[in-house]
């Protein structure tokens, strides 16, 4: 359609706070977003704006506990942990229809997206939410040496808002997310040797 350039600003202040057995980490963050575009290229997009920008507030809250046991296994000795986590995501809906799409496209859902403030790999879209991500995960950890033998993890999101910003090819396909709460997202991992594993 044409060429343009872009330029993308996410200043932000967390402040990390933490004990033995817990942590709590609050973000505010500021994404600024604007661009500058060829005739051919705004003329393409709704309202045809030459230099559209996007601005908006990005909040978050992570927030953990640490529960652990000494356990035997097979005559090993190991320490088995629990860590329940919460991870609440609040961002405005912007309408960015008139935005270009140079690289932006949805992540494929999968653990790490539990704990993302966009579900876009790129800048041209940033999602609105008003999310809670609920997750736990296990771990044991064999006392002899630290190495971590095991490890499994599930979570969810719960939606308190439905997602309102989608990239077209969605919005064509008809993946419009109008229910309360995510899939469920598991994730293991196993140290089988010194040196093999498998994750899952």
């Amino acid at each position: 359609y044409g060429d343009g350039s872009r330029l993308d600003l996410k200043p932000y202040v967390s402040m990390p706070l933490q004990g033995a057995s817990w942590y709590i980490t609050p973000t505010l963050a500021w994404r600024y977003t604007s661009y500058q575009l060829e005739d051919d290229l705004a003329a393409s997009l709704p309202g045809g704006d030459k230099k559209p920008s996007r601005s908006l507030p990005i909040a978050s809250l992570d927030a953990g506990l640490f529960f652990d046991r000494d356990t035997e296994i097979k005559g090993s000795r190991f320490l088995q942990t629990l860590e329940p986590r919460l991870y609440y995501l609040n961002a405005p809906y912007r309408d960015q229809s008139g935005l270009p799409l140079f690289d932006t496209r949805p992540f494929t859902f999968s653990w790490g997206q539990l704990f993302r403030d966009n579900r876009y790999s790129g800048p041209d879209r940033q999602t609105d939410a008003n999310q809670l991500t609920v997750a736990m995960t296990t771990r044991l950890i064999r006392q002899a040496d630290g190495h971590e033998r095991l490890s499994a993890s599930v979570g969810q999101i719960f939606y308190f808002d439905a997602p309102s910003v989608y990239l077209p090819d969605e919005i064509a396909a008809g993946v419009l997310n109008d229910r309360q709460r995510s899939a469920y997202v598991a994730e293991i991992r196993a140290r089988l040797t010194g040196t093999w594993s498998i994750s899952g």
